[in-house]
């Protein structure tokens, strides 16, 4: 036997409390016919009065409270076999974790402000598996699609520029990658099932390669439907350097000057044409409004698991709480006929 609420079990310490009241009104009432006058006498006078029914009255009132706590608790009694079947979307999320996103215009910084960003869009999924590509002038998988969530954010937060070499801002290198995301191992799992895949980019926008369209049209080919969001903003900012994690000034260009990076909105929704683009800004955030986009997509099922479930039976206890508390109201301590001195 298992427990739903094993917690509530702790009220049982009720019963002795509740047996210790009934025999202290017990000793309080023999008191108190001391009081009224001899013991032989006022037995007499209530000869109407049974005390073995008092006493089965409460009896019936400590077990049915015992009862209504076991209910409570929820007694779980053999098991049985049940199906749950995993329906989602296949997501992969193009973090770009290039030096540009360590721009303080959004706090922390743009990379620090999009990781919190997704994360929250994670928390408001169900059953989608999600993937994860970091890219900046290169793009590897960080994270294949799965259900895991946590191993997610655990991807997320170690993603940051020094993971990739290869400096700049290469959409067309994180369109690739996303795709064969979709295609690798396992991230099929029936050839036969129309699914839904989106790519969702989160960058700044700059782009340093231009070549992107035949990409973008073979994931259009491939069904897959292309979400954006920008991070930071349109005034922009200096990029900050740092050296054994402490900062040493900003970037600078051939000339000596700051480099201002900026938040480049229309490569994004270019991107987007067939999606929608979101921005997260210094105190605002659209990201969230993807949810609905994606709750409009077609579910697929990934799996269907078998697990033992425990078969709940609180309704057993409950039924005979409530049959013994009535009862015992029903159930006189006078007598109809009382016995003759």
């Amino acid at each position: 036997m298992a427990w739903l609420d094993a917690q509530y079990l702790w009220m049982l310490w009720l019963i002795p409390l509740i047996i210790g009241l009934f025999l202290v009104a017990a000793w309080r009432r023999r008191v108190l016919q001391r009081r009224f006058g001899h013991m032989s006498l006022v037995r007499r006078l209530s000869l109407s009065i049974s005390g073995r029914r008092r006493r089965y009255k409460a009896a019936i009132t400590t077990a049915g409270v015992a009862l209504l706590i076991l209910a409570l608790a929820g007694p779980q009694v053999g098991t049985r076999l049940r199906e749950v079947n995993r329906e989602g979307i296949d997501l992969v999320i193009a973090l770009d974790v290039s030096l540009s996103m360590m721009a303080e215009d959004v706090a922390p910084n743009r990379l620090g402000r999009a990781r919190n960003e997704v994360k929250k869009l994670l928390s408001e999924l169900r059953g989608d598996r999600i993937g994860l590509v970091i890219f900046a002038g290169d793009a590897f998988v960080q994270c294949p699609l799965t259900t895991d969530y946590s191993a997610v954010r655990l991807f997320l937060d170690v993603a940051n520029p020094n993971l990739l070499p290869t400096p700049g801002t290469n959409f067309e290198a994180a369109l690739e990658m996303a795709l064969q995301t979709f295609e690798a191992p396992g991230g099929n799992p029936d050839a036969d099932a129309v699914r839904s895949k989106v790519l969702l980019i989160v960058s700044d926008g700059e782009n340093h390669e231009a070549q992107v369209d035949e990409v973008l049209a073979r994931a259009r080919s491939e069904d897959v439907a292309v979400y954006t969001a920008g991070v930071g903003e349109v005034t922009g900012g200096p990029i900050p350097l740092y050296e054994s994690g402490h900062p040493a000034g900003y970037k600078r260009d051939l000339t000596g000057a700051i480099v201002q990076t900026r938040l480049e909105e229309e490569a994004l929704r270019q991107l987007a044409s067939d999606g929608a683009y979101f921005q997260i800004a210094r105190t605002s955030s659209s990201l969230l409004q993807l949810i609905p986009a994606l709750d409009r997509l077609d579910k697929t099922t990934f799996a269907s698991e078998e697990f033992e479930d425990y078969d709940l039976k609180y309704q057993w206890p409950l039924a005979l709480a409530i049959l013994l508390l009535w009862g015992e109201q029903l159930l006189p301590i006078r007598k109809k006929r009382p016995d003759s001195a």
